[in-house]
């Protein structure tokens, strides 16, 4: 029978029981006792009645007990359904509503479940072996219309997803991996199983509060692995950049927020002997390329080759295949392209096509190109491309323009509200470039239509849950300064 996503963490219990397992701000667990307290959690889940198929909302914070419960849930055969913790609680509510949530666990309940779970007797615990198409996960994403919707992700699909993902960037069993993303966010989960698969080490920290730690954390506990969104990667230039220290880092990733030429090929600068390997991905099918390491001194700007199992073709608005070169919408086929949204008939999903074959095809709604070699190119997503002036450009576009300029730390070009809108940059700067200079660079580097009407300083990129820059929050901060002197204007 093939695997599901519980085998990877069985086979590390056996195979690794001494190593350790995972750090988080508590303390450590080897693989024996992480394995130990899964057990516990296994039961007082079976005890509340959850079994074969039930979902569990989880809210929590990712620490252990996050991952306790995630691994026991689907040893269950339960549905693992986890949410950030600073969802209000009527949003949680409609999570739990949609998917008929059997136990709801909000960030306020899950001290005193612990501590019930911590008093569970340890004796011989439930095991379900689900279908491998048996549902493991629901990930709720907003998407463009703002409404949360599942998308159902199997045990076959995951697996072959970590595998597929751990195929190209090779984890390996003496690797410490921190992350500092939500384990609500699926960039963030799949670090859980891909070094439970290499049999390594995991550092769990988030919070705020832990990023000024970030770089003592990196050497404290001999990290070798950080995936980074933008965000975080400034922030550990800017320690590296003060503190100068030596570390064990071999590999960065990045997927989801754009992470700037400018910014990868600093972490390269500031961390020798480490890579840099860039991804695209979408919840919908977790991974579709990364980009080999080797590759990003000569195409920067790539996402890379489709992962093992993955097809990617570009179409047009006919939805014919377009050749390399040209700007068309990504397709993905293949082993982890997901099952679709959860309770939506596949009729209405206009994401998910069925195929001639039975298999799923997921149009993602990005924008992106292959070369003649077949790697990637991710130009941004329907709602980053616009029409101006005759013209369709993308916002990335414009954003990776800024942020090649010195002095420029960030920049998030904002959608106009029409074609003939007023087009606006907002730029974090260092130093004293001001929005003119910015501007003026700028319209040396870009013609006519991708050159913002106005430039704007912000002080920082204000982000959503999942780390990447909040274009509302942004908007409302430059309607409250569009008078302001010193914003540069055409």
């Amino acid at each position: 029978m093939s695997e599901t996503v519980y085998d990877l963490l069985a086979a590390a219990r056996t195979t690794r029981a001494d190593h350790t397992a995972l750090i988080d701000p508590t303390g450590s667990f080897n693989y024996a006792e992480l394995g130990a307290v899964v057990d516990r959690a296994t039961s007082w889940l079976h005890a509340k009645g959850v079994g074969d198929g039930e979902r569990i909302v989880y809210a929590g914070e990712g620490d252990h007990r996050f991952v306790a419960l995630f691994f026991a849930a689907l040893r269950l055969g339960a549905v693992f359904v986890p949410v950030h913790p600073g969802l209000t609680p009527s949003q949680i509510d409609y999570i739990a509503g949609d998917c008929a949530a059997k136990l709801v666990l909000a960030q306020s309940e899950v001290d005193g479940a612990w501590a019930e779970v911590l008093a569970t007797p340890s004796s011989p615990v439930p095991h379900v072996s689900p279908d491998p198409d048996a549902v493991a996960l629901l990930i709720y994403t907003s998407g463009t219309t703002g409404t949360p919707k599942g998308v159902v992700c199997p045990h076959r699909q995951v697996v072959a997803a970590a595998r597929a993902i751990n195929a190209r960037l090779g984890y390996r069993a003496d690797d410490v991996v921190l992350c500092r993303l939500p384990l609500s966010f699926d960039y963030g989960l799949y670090q859980v199983l891909l070094t439970v698969l290499a049999g390594g080490t995991l550092v769990l920290t988030e919070g705020r509060a832990a990023d000024g730690l970030l770089l003592r954390t990196v050497v404290k506990h001999g990290v070798t692995v950080l995936p980074v969104v933008p965000s975080l990667a400034r922030m550990l230039l800017t320690l590296q950049r003060r503190y100068r220290e030596t570390t064990k880092l071999r590999l960065f990733t990045n997927t989801g927020a754009r992470l700037g030429r400018d910014i990868g090929s600093a972490l390269l600068e500031l961390f020798p002997g480490a890579r840099y390997a860039s991804m695209y991905g979408i919840t919908e099918c977790k991974r579709v390329s990364i980009l080999d390491p080797e590759d990003y001194e000569r195409h920067p700007d790539s996402v890379g080759l489709p992962i093992p199992g993955a097809t990617v073709r570009i179409v047009g608005p006919d939805g014919e295949d377009l050749p390399a070169g040209d700007i068309g919408e990504i397709v993905v086929s293949g082993a982890t392209v997901m099952a679709g949204y959860w309770g939506v008939p596949l009729s209405e999903q206009r994401a998910y096509v069925r195929r001639a074959d039975g298999s799923l095809e997921l149009h993602t709604g990005d924008q992106g190109y292959l070369d003649d070699a077949g790697r990637l190119y991710f130009v941004g997503r329907d709602d980053a491309i616009i029409k101006r002036r005759g013209i369709r450009i993308s916002l990335v576009e414009v954003e990776n323009a800024a942020e090649q300029l010195d002095g420029v730390a960030a920049a998030v070009a904002l959608k106009p509200d029409t074609e003939d809108g007023q087009f606006r940059l907002a730029v974090q700067l260092d130093g004293a470039l001001t929005e003119t200079e910015v501007r003026d660079a700028l319209a040396v580097r870009l013609d006519a239509a991708r050159l913002p009407d106005r430039v704007f300083r912000i002080d920082s990129v204000p982000l959503t849950r999942n780390g990447k820059p909040d274009a509302k929050a942004i908007a409302a901060l430059l309607d409250e300064t569009t008078d302001r002197p010193g914003s540069a204007a055409a």
